[in-house]
């Protein structure tokens, strides 16, 4: 009979457990169903093959960024169809409502069958051209083209809320063709659109830790949920207050390593211990890191400045970077000549907590950028090949912004040494990096 009431005790001690401890246990992602319309573009006039190779981008977007199972329809929503689907969609949700056997919005047709697909999904994503103009820019010598995408995103399963409007600005130009022009400006939508869905807060990745060893913690979900190497998230602490739940971030980790289910992260700071069920939050970023520096170098001033790739890459991490030698800048009468460096190299990223270390080699070459001021006349050419190698010790100090100082070799040889000379020689600097 002891016995009996032990276990029973223990069963209800289980029970209070786990009725109390739901309240606590850290959100994870899964995969949100997303229906996604063709491209509506009424009133603009795109050629064929552009609008499908914008169709296909945006579809894309949304089939690699890991986190939707996604279907899509050929009908095309103009700005006031938009309006109209979104009152049907309300509609729909009466009870009394009887759904007709065809819907028309603005210039488009939808079947009931059609209509009920798209409202089984949990998103509609609606992609529209608000602007296309391609023009010569005879100035510049140019062909342009402008694109703005509006992209709505509305939540079909809670009273069709409109989510989110995004309004996308793209453009490309090309001296020669306008069909470069045009794809020049098509290509810019995807990197921008799928950094605008990561920061949409619904649809930001929310995963758990769990293992944690010293620096290093094991996480849940991987590039089943579009997860990459350089990606970073938030340490989440939750408190009850006055019977408010609140929550702030303690810390910030930084994605290592993916697999399919699981990644590796390294914690840059924290405040308090880390456990196995500590809620983790991703933090939307463009993916590059902007230095600002000032370098010297056996007398030469170089200020300059670096991006480079952050998502995506660990721990060899390629940058595009700048500097001008402002000791070849010139300007005689109503001419200008500025000379700059264009440098392409990577760095070793070596996190220790909010420190790191990065060694760094590239390469690259000098043009003299010409203007004269009352012809408008504008040319470049070529003046130094040279390279750059060094370390760099950096300091994170927020999630945001580090501050870091580089020792290396600077060295640039003239293509005519009647004209120029070589410079370069030990290079110190400093400066600082805001993680975009």
């Amino acid at each position: 009979m002891k016995s009996r009431r032990l276990a029973i005790s223990m069963i209800f001690l289980l029970l209070l457990a786990s009725l109390f401890g739901a309240g606590a246990q850290p959100v994870v992602s899964t995969k949100q169903d997303i229906a996604v319309f063709a491209l509506g573009y009424y009133g603009w006039f795109i050629p064929p093959q552009a609008l499908g190779t914008i169709d296909l981008k945006i579809q894309k977007v949304f089939s690699d960024i890991g986190r939707f199972t996604v279907f899509g329809t050929t009908q095309r929503l103009s700005s006031g169809g938009l309006q109209q689907f979104v009152d049907a969609l309300r509609q729909a949700k009466q009870v009394n409502f009887v759904l007709p056997e065809q819907y028309q919005f603005g210039e488009a047709f939808l079947t009931k069958a059609e209509f009920e697909r798209l409202t089984g999904a949990f998103i509609v994503v609606v992609p529209v051209v608000t602007n296309f103009a391609v023009y010569w820019n005879s100035k510049a010598g140019t062909w342009n083209c402008n694109i703005t995408t509006g992209v709505t995103f509305i939540d079909v399963a809670h009273d069709a809320t409109v989510l989110s409007i995004e309004s996308i600005d793209t453009s490309g130009s090309d001296k020669t063709s306008q069909n470069n022009a045009v794809m020049s400006a098509i290509n810019a939508i995807p990197p921008e659109l799928e950094y605008r869905i990561r920061a949409i807060p619904e649809f930001q990745i929310n995963t758990r830790i769990l293992e944690a060893k010293g620096s290093t913690v094991k996480i849940q979900l991987g590039a089943n949920m579009g997860l990459k190497k350089g990606d970073e998230y938030a340490i989440i602490e939750k408190q009850t207050v006055g019977g408010i739940e609140d929550t702030r971030e303690s810390g910030l980790i930084m994605i290592t390593d993916v697999s399919q289910q699981l990644s590796t992260g390294r914690i840059l700071y924290r405040s308090g211990a880390l456990d196995a069920n500590t809620q983790l939050k991703e933090i939307a970023r463009r993916g590059t890191d902007l230095d600002l520096y000032l370098h010297t170098s056996e007398g030469e001033t170089l200020p300059g400045l670096r991006m480079t790739a952050s998502r995506g890459f660990f721990p060899l991490r390629p940058y595009i970077g700048i500097q001008m030698p402002l000791s070849g800048a010139i300007s005689i009468f109503t001419v200008t000549i500025i000379p700059v460096n264009a440098i392409f190299g990577a760095e070793y990223m070596i996190p220790i907590g909010r420190l790191h270390l990065a060694p760094y080699a590239g390469a690259g070459l000098t043009y003299l950028h010409l203007v004269e001021a009352v012809t408008g006349y504008e040319n470049n050419f070529l003046s130094h090949l040279g390279f750059q190698a060094g370390g760099r010790v950096g300091y994170l100090i927020n999630r945001n912004t580090r501050l870091f100082v580089d020792v290396g070799l600077d060295y640039w040889r003239a293509l005519d040494t009647a004209l120029f000379n070589d410079y370069g020689g030990l290079t110190v600097g400093a400066g600082v990096s805001f993680k975009l």
